[in-house]
């Protein structure tokens, strides 16, 4: 923590909402006024940017608004008030940060309806609009000023996840002791409701695979196509034209920018070895045969486009794959076990365990979810017939593991969770003190 500023400021608020656009103004521009209806006090100073009293109050009252408990007075308030200024001081300091990061954009859109959600089940909760606008002017707000307030909340929540989620996959590992794990345990069970009903199994999903002879025509009109390219056409256009990636093809192949464990391995491999500008020769991925053309390259990103050909799936193809499926489930009703049987035979998209309630059963496809429902611990099931999202079929043998019965979480069932929780806890607070030890921060309250 960097010394205090000599200089101390106050400001004068134009309405209830305008604390929120004051704390994103440059912290001098706070203090240069002689006006005597001063009425708020700065508490903090956060790099270029202040945060004022009002601000402390609006979230206090927010809270209430919202069902939080809230102390009365005493000590306990004013611990209350240092906390919510710690929250609003990571807040800030995230929020810097993530304005340097050129990947870290809030979706207008998805705050939109999130803000539009929010005012809806709140509206509901309250006993319908008329009794909601009267919840809020009991706290000083009007609809439009809670709904400004609600925006900048939730876009400011946006900002600040993806901030930290991208800053999280190159964080350091760090070690949680098992005693660590008992507090948190302890702390949880009182607050965690009760386990559900839950079936555990193991599957092995055989997907079709195209002969090799629809691998070589891929291969052949592909080719073709990169010839045009190196000829001097237009890439773009022969990506609407023929790319068979339903994602990227009507924007003329373009894939936005990326950073490696975004795509698959071969394509990446190659991506990150062109120059601007450049083309690659063909491609092949599980997905089939890519041409990539690199745009721009900055220190771990790229931009690229890419056109995509798959080979063919006929009808033959579709019967191959439910006859190795036939040939899995057998395997695993004689005991072959389901970890071998899932090397050598299944799609690596699909996951090769599964645990899910039954009341969730019925968000499978329809194939598992009936056969589910009766099951018992041991048996195998299938091949089940199922499309995917894209509508490609596949084909499932099942093994169901385990079927537990709704109860009390025990430590080893929530250990997981907890260890995953607290590294990440962990891992976060290290963030936010590596971003304090390069912040000015000035503490008024």
């Amino acid at each position: 923590m960097k010394s205090r500023m000599k200089v101390r400021g106050r400001v004068v608020l134009g309405g209830a909402m305008a604390a929120i656009v004051v704390a994103a103004m440059p912290a001098g521009a706070q203090t240069q006024t002689s006006d005597p209806t001063l009425v708020d006090q700065i508490v903090a100073v956060v790099g270029d940017s202040v945060i004022l009293r009002s601000q402390l109050d609006e979230q206090k009252q927010m809270i209430e608004l919202q069902g939080g408990n809230v102390p009365s007075g005493g000590p306990a308030l004013d611990q209350f008030y240092k906390d919510l200024l710690n929250s609003l001081i990571n807040q800030v300091l995230v929020i810097q940060a993530a304005a340097k990061d050129t990947l870290v954009k809030a979706d207008d859109a998805q705050v939109s309806q999130i803000v539009n959600d929010e005012i809806e089940r709140r509206s509901q909760s309250a006993g319908g609009g008329p009794a909601f606008q009267q919840a809020l002017q009991r706290e000083g707000f009007t609809l439009a000023e809670y709904r400004d307030y609600l925006t900048s909340q939730v876009r400011q929540d946006q900002i600040k996840n993806m901030f930290l989620q991208r800053r999280l996959q190159n964080a350091p590992p760090v070690e949680v002791s098992n005693d660590e794990l008992l507090a948190a345990f302890d702390e949880a069970r009182n607050q965690v409701a009760q386990r559900p009903r839950t079936i555990s199994f193991h599957q092995v999903v055989i997907a079709p695979s195209p002969s090799d002879a629809e691998w070589e025509a891929a291969k052949e009109k592909a080719q073709g196509i990169l010839d045009r390219i190196r000829a001097g056409e237009d890439f773009a256009k022969l990506a609407k034209e023929y790319s068979q990636d339903p994602g990227s093809a009507q924007q003329g192949g373009d894939l936005g920018w990326f950073r490696r464990g975004t795509m698959v391995k071969a394509f990446e491999d190659v991506a990150f070895g062109l120059y601007d500008g450049a083309v690659s020769g063909l491609v092949k991925t599980e997905y089939g045969y890519h041409i990539i053309k690199l745009e721009r390259s900055r220190p771990g990103e790229r931009q690229a486009r890419h056109i995509l050909i798959r080979p063919q799936m006929s009808a033959g193809d579709a019967d191959a794959a439910q006859l190795r499926a036939d040939s899995v489930a057998d395997q695993a009703r004689a005991g072959v076990s389901m970890d071998s049987l899932y090397d050598r035979y299944s799609d690596p998209q699909a996951p090769d365990t599964l645990t899910v309630v039954f009341d969730k059963l019925n968000q499978l496809p329809p194939s598992y979810a009936q056969a589910l429902q009766t099951a018992s611990t041991g048996d195998v099931l299938g091949p089940l017939q199922y499309a995917t999202g894209a509508g490609e079929t596949r084909y499932a043998v099942v093994k169901v593991g385990q079927i537990r019965e709704a109860g009390a979480y025990t430590f080893e069932e929530m250990k997981g969770q907890l260890a995953q929780t607290l590294r990440q806890n962990k891992q976060i607070e290290k963030i936010l003190e590596d971003l304090k030890q390069k912040t000015y921060i000035d503490i008024r309250m």
